[in-house]
């Protein structure tokens, strides 16, 4: 059990503002103070995608942390993979907003 400790850590923080983000619609936990505020217009929209992409990615360290416990190789090949596909998704997500 000690080796998902971790994992499990990161997903809670993980769902906590994928809460955050789809229910309460707060964008400031995830943008910079320096930043300007996203227009009205998208931002129930931009709130949405993002939740969306850190409950994914939340989802994907859970079962992270159950795959540690069969082989530890496909857990770091499977936590690889999400990373990659959250970092190209989120670029991808900011393009489409800014």
């Amino acid at each position: 059990m000690s080796q998902a400790g971790i994992p499990i850590m990161l997903a809670m923080v993980g769902f906590y503002y994928a809460w955050r983000l789809l229910v309460m619609k707060d964008l400031d936990c995830i943008r910079g103070k320096d930043k300007p505020p996203v227009r009205k217009k998208i931002h129930d929209e931009y709130a949405r995608e993002a939740g969306k992409l850190i409950l994914f990615f939340s989802c994907a360290v859970v079962l992270n942390a159950i795959l540690l416990f069969f082989n530890i190789y496909i857990a770091f090949a499977e936590i690889l993979l999400a990373s990659v596909y959250l970092f190209w998704a989120w670029r991808k997500m900011v393009a489409k907003y800014e």
